[in-house]
């Protein structure tokens, strides 16, 4: 049966074997999205989601990238999993930028995401930028170092 496969690498190579009409029709799926996050953005500057499905993670290159997983709320995920949400704004072709907001309880980061309206790319760049001013930016966790300071 065709597409019975669910896999992320089924789903992969289907989106880039698609027929154009396929394309087309999520096209215009993604042009309805867009719309209404347009309506949306009528009435808000901006909106703020979530980054991925976990805070920071320890990053893992020690498998291939469909191979690995992620531990969320003690349960195993797919690694791309962390794509999900900057994929759904990316796919609407709007603009983001992530800023920190706070830490774990380990130390690592926690961001948010700050969407603007299409086109709108300085909009979520300002409203970072003013956050930042409140939360004091980012910080870096304990027991990492950076490029600057090596």
């Amino acid at each position: 049966m065709l597409g019975a496969d669910d896999s992320l690498l089924a789903r992969f190579a289907r989106a880039t074997t698609q027929r154009h009409r396929e394309w087309l029709a999520a096209n215009e799926s993604r042009q309805q999205l867009r719309a209404r996050l347009a309506e949306f953005f009528r009435d808000y500057d901006v909106l703020l989601c979530p980054v991925a499905v976990t805070a920071a993670i320890p990053h893992d290159h020690s498998e291939p990238f469909l191979a690995r997983a992620i531990q969320v709320n003690g349960q195993t995920r797919s690694y791309a999993d962390l794509l999900g949400w900057a994929g759904i704004i990316g796919m609407a072709l709007l603009p983001s930028t992530v800023a920190p907001i706070g830490c774990t309880a380990s130390g690592l980061p926690v961001g948010v995401q700050i969407v603007g309206p299409y086109l709108e790319d300085r909009t979520p760049l300002d409203f970072a930028r003013r956050l930042a001013e409140v939360t004091g930016g980012f910080k870096i966790p304990p027991g990492y170092a950076s490029a600057a300071t090596e």
